[in-house]
């Protein structure tokens, strides 16, 4: 049976296969490439049309719940297959499913999984499911990574003003705020982010301290997100902090959105108006992907920039190279990326050692390439590159 829950007769096999599955067995079998239990909730997520999905909710999420209930406990079954079936009864906003999360999100062996984040943020997109949530978790509070995770719902709900008061300002609460924000450990800065963005919700006397140690956190980030914090509650100096991270062509596009999210985007410096600077945001902001570098470059300079007839999108238009430097203690690396059409970095292809005609010529026929254009070269080359750029630009 395919993946997807296209009709009716899918939908009632599904749920056949489910009624199958034993309360209690020793262990649910393997599937092909997934568990057995994975395999069975899967296409709940997957299906096409409201009626089914009705039909999907009415008859097969009571049979799911049996099956988790009657494995949850089970030495060897997989704990991230159980929470892709919570995943499950959030989406359907399941409630008799949905009552096992407290208990879940409190369990030492739980607490850890990571699919808590999406859970909560479906949650999140459901008031009263996200109220009925967050007053079971209050208190006592999550631990691990559910915990964080808890935290970013409860700081969602707080700034949409339906949150009062917030779970975190307490004492256990804080303390918790208190070792992220602390923390040196990278893998937490993202806890120390979330801890920053629940400071402008807790009670003035208990936050002083916790305002203090995330401005002085050593992730840009975070101390972003504190000036944030602190500008929301009126503070200037915040607001002028900001301002400063706004030049700094690693931070300028995040600080960006932080003062037009505060409505004062009259503050953006105007030298962040010029071209060459846009372009050297948007590369940094591009470098910092995850699936990149993962951290902005030590360096970043226009390499080149000139208007150009550019073959992909068939028409001219202002393009530019910048050059980056990754200089540090354990990550050493440079090269030559493009802003302008599609921002992208051709890794080992465009080298520092190269010509800006040679870089554009290999970016024309990668993005030709990648739009399935009969004009792309069969094997791409700056040789071809530049030759189709020659084509429609005289001298190139």
């Amino acid at each position: 049976m395919g993946k997807n829950v296209t009709d009716m007769a899918k939908a009632i096999q599904v749920c056949e296969d489910l009624r199958r599955v034993p309360t209690s067995a020793p262990e649910l079998p393997k599937g092909e490439f997934h568990s057995r239990l994975y395999e069975l909730a899967g296409p709940f997520q997957d299906v096409e049309a409201e009626d089914v999905a009705k039909f999907m909710a009415r008859n097969g999420l009571p049979e799911l719940l049996r099956v988790f209930d009657g494995h949850v406990d089970h030495p060897t079954i997989e704990k991230s297959d159980l929470m892709f079936v919570l995943k499950v009864f959030a989406m359907y906003g399941y409630k008799l499913g949905l009552a096992r999360l407290p208990a879940l999100a409190r369990r030492p062996d739980f607490a850890k999984e990571y699919l808590w984040s999406v859970i909560f943020n479906i949650q999140a997109k459901h008031e009263a499911g996200a109220a009925e949530v967050i007053e079971s978790l209050r208190d006592p509070l999550p631990e691990g990574f559910a915990c964080v995770a808890y935290l970013d719902l409860c700081n969602t709900v707080a700034r949409s003003k339906s949150l009062k008061p917030h779970p975190f300002d307490t004492p256990a609460g804080r303390r918790k705020l208190e070792a992220w924000l602390s923390s040196r450990d990278t893998g937490e800065f993202s806890y120390a982010h979330s801890s920053a963005a629940a400071l402008p919700f807790l009670a003035p006397a208990g936050r002083d301290a916790l305002f203090s140690l995330a401005m002085d956190h050593v992730d840009p980030s975070v101390q972003m997100e504190a000036a944030w914090a602190s500008a929301s509650l009126g503070n200037e100096k915040s607001l002028k902090r900001l301002q400063e991270f706004c030049v700094d062509p690693n931070r300028s596009l995040e600080a960006q959105e932080y003062l037009e999210e505060l409505g004062r985007k009259d503050l953006i410096p105007k030298e962040t108006r010029a071209p060459d600077f846009k372009a050297k945001a948007e590369m940094c902001q591009w470098l910092e992907y995850p699936m990149e570098f993962g951290r902005p470059p030590t360096k970043i300079e226009v390499y080149d920039n000139r208007e150009l007839y550019w073959p992909p999108t068939d028409d001219r238009r202002r393009v530019w190279l910048l050059k980056y430097v990754y200089d540090y203690p354990n990550q050493k690396d440079s090269g030559i990326g493009m802003v302008g059409s599609v921002t992208f970095c051709l890794f080992s292809e465009a080298t520092v050692d190269l010509s800006p005609e040679d870089v554009y010529g290999l970016h024309c026929a990668w993005e030709l390439e990648n739009n399935g254009d009969s004009r792309a070269p069969a094997k791409r080359s700056v040789a071809a590159g530049r030759a189709i750029l020659a084509k429609y630009n005289k001298g190139f």
